[in-house]
């Protein structure tokens, strides 16, 4: 599938999750929304059935508007004009919200006129209702000029909650349902760009193998020539490119397969006490002549005192190769390589500079990922698996050090090892 295809499945992917959860949140809201109407409503009929029947009792004339109000959400004040015991008010009460099927805890007051203030107030925990006990607080004198009663629901959010928990249930399956379809095209996509990269390794293995295999059959098939052992000189010479091939494709090849013994956590290192200024004496000697031919050169910056560490030799001797094989490929110019050998405060650090034509920001958070190899188009002038900076990266870790770099286009690279100094255990 073309990447321009993927970009649109995202994109309506994306429009289409955001639609459902802007939906589902319009619904939840409304849903809240006709609970709190719903609440107010069944109050406001529970409370006007009460007054009426205070009145009724009390044998006062029932008003023909509605003598609730409502002061806040939870606190509502009924006028009732005459004074009612608190045994009576609270029966009427029990009796209306039960009918109206308003289970939740409330409290009740009345204001008596007389005394211009609150004459008893009392807390109801409906038995099946609130599972958390309501706490009794002080009713507001709310100044009248007759008889009213107060009612305060302490827990009216609690039961609104309660009576929407499938509405809160369907909107986490529907979170869960959306977050697993992102999971399922993270994954997709990961799958994607790993059959890419698997394509781009075996593009470039092949590029690779097919090079030095055309070099040794070549001089294989001027090798059966009968008269080449006439010709010594050049019986030599080919002898030395089959010897330099196979000797190239033979590196490629263990290369790979430390890199697969590296993933199943099978690498097994082969430490010993070893001194840096060698390893790095014999790296730059084996690039030696490769630099000179390009008019370059390479500098070591190294103490005269030994810089010893426990190791394998092998492996960091690759690393350090790796390093500088990139600082030479990469370059576009005549190749200046500085390495640099220091000990402080019981670290090691290496590190290598180069003039080369650097690395873009937007590709330094991918530079170490195993196959991964910084777009040049279709130019194919530089060979390589992917394989070399991860296989730093992973030798670097099992030493217990650390890489780290710097690099800005077209102003080279300075690649960074630390190590644990004096790890002779």
């Amino acid at each position: 599938m073309k990447n321009a295809s993927i970009r649109l499945i995202m994109i309506l992917a994306l429009v289409v999750s955001a639609g459902i959860i802007i939906t589902q949140t319009y619904w939840v809201r409304r849903a809240y929304t006709l609970q709190q109407t719903e609440f107010n409503f069944n109050v406001n009929k529970a409370l006007s059935k009460v007054a009426q029947e205070v009145m009724i009792l009390k044998e006062v004339q029932v008003p023909n508007y509605s003598p609730v109000e409502k002061i806040t959400d939870d606190y509502y004040v009924v006028q009732i004009n005459v004074f009612v015991e608190e045994e009576v008010l609270r029966h009427f009460l029990e009796k209306a919200f039960a009918k109206q099927n308003l289970v939740t805890d409330f409290q009740f007051g009345l204001y008596d006129c007389m005394s211009e203030k609150v004459n008893y107030q009392a807390l109801v925990q409906v038995a099946g209702g609130d599972k958390k006990p309501s706490r009794l607080v002080a009713f507001p004198n709310i100044k009248r000029e007759n008889y009213y009663f107060g009612v305060y629901f302490p827990n009216r959010q609690q039961l609104l909650a309660s009576q929407m928990s499938i509405w809160f249930v369907s909107s986490a399956v529907l979170i869960c349902v959306i977050a697993f379809l992102g999971y399922l095209l993270f994954i997709i996509l990961k799958q994607k760009r790993l059959s890419e990269v698997q394509k781009n390794f075996v593009n470039n293995m092949t590029h690779e193998l097919k090079t030095p295999l055309a070099s040794i059959q070549m001089s294989a098939s001027v090798l059966q020539d009968e008269d080449i052992i006439n010709k010594p000189q050049r019986l030599r010479s080919y002898a030395d490119i089959i010897l330099k091939e196979s000797t190239q494709l033979a590196a490629q090849v263990e290369r790979v397969l430390q890199m697969a013994q590296s993933d199943r956590g099978k690498m097994l290192l082969q430490k010993e006490t070893l001194i840096w200024q060698d390893i790095l004496q014999t790296v730059k000697d084996s690039f030696e002549n490769l630099v000179e031919s390009k008019n370059g050169s390479i500098v070591l910056m190294m103490p005269a005192e030994p810089v010893l560490f426990y190791g394998d030799r092998l492996h960091l001797t690759n690393v350090i190769r790796n390093l500088l094989d990139n600082a030479i490929k990469y370059c576009d110019k005549t190749p200046l390589i500085e390495v640099r050998l220091s000990e402080q405060n019981a670290k090691v650090t290496i590190t290598v500079l180069d003039n080369g034509i650097g690395i873009a920001k937007k590709y330094h958070k991918h530079l170490f990922k195993k196959f991964y190899r910084v777009p040049t188009g279709n130019v194919h002038n530089v060979k390589g698996f992917g394989l070399g900076l991860n296989y730093v990266l992973s030798i670097t870790k099992l030493h217990f050090g650390n890489v780290s770099f710097t690099s800005d286009l077209a102003k080279g690279t300075i690649f960074t090892l630390s190590f644990i100094s004096q790890n002779t255990k």
